[in-house]
């Protein structure tokens, strides 16, 4: 088994990890804000903030920046050392982390929109269809990278 394909599936778990860490910050944010027990939260004081919860996603941008670089990395140097199959393979694995990527960003500013939004006030300058727009956005960014997922596992056969 060639050095770069062993390369190659430790930067996969690496992105496997990445994704894990969105997912459970996901599952928290939407556990926490988007469901009527939230809802209950809120009216008796139990929420987590949404700062909180902004600082939660924030905390992916550095981790998924490590993982993209990870990546560029291996790209630059192992460019002409990869077969066709991990080329493929490789390929497509970056597209997926940078779609990963992507879609952390608009959580974030999906968050950040929500932390604006929850300070209140008639001069709030968050109005509902900026908001509306970020989730737009987000949801497309989950599409993009679970498309793009889809194509990565059915092409895992030719490193793994």
């Amino acid at each position: 088994m060639s050095n770069c394909r062993e390369q190659i599936k430790n930067l996969a778990y690496s992105v496997n990890d990445g994704l894990t860490a969105y997912i459970t910050i996901h599952d928290k944010i939407f556990k926490e804000a988007a469901t009527f027990k939230s809802f209950l939260k809120n009216i008796f004081g139990r929420a987590v903030p949404m700062s909180q919860l902004l600082q939660d996603a924030e905390s992916l941008i550095p981790l998924w920046n490590g993982i993209s670089e990870k990546i560029a990395s291996f790209g630059r140097d192992a460019n002409f050392s990869m077969d066709e199959d991990e080329r493929y393979y490789f390929e497509i694995l970056s597209r997926y982390a940078r779609a990963v990527y992507e879609t952390v960003v608009a959580l974030v500013e999906r968050q950040r929109l929500l932390n604006e939004r929850s300070k209140g006030g008639h001069d709030n300058p968050v109005s509902w269809k900026v908001y509306q727009d970020a989730e737009r956005t987000y949801q497309s960014a989950t599409q993009k990278y679970m498309a793009i997922g889809q194509e990565l596992n059915n092409a895992g056969h030719l490193v793994f």
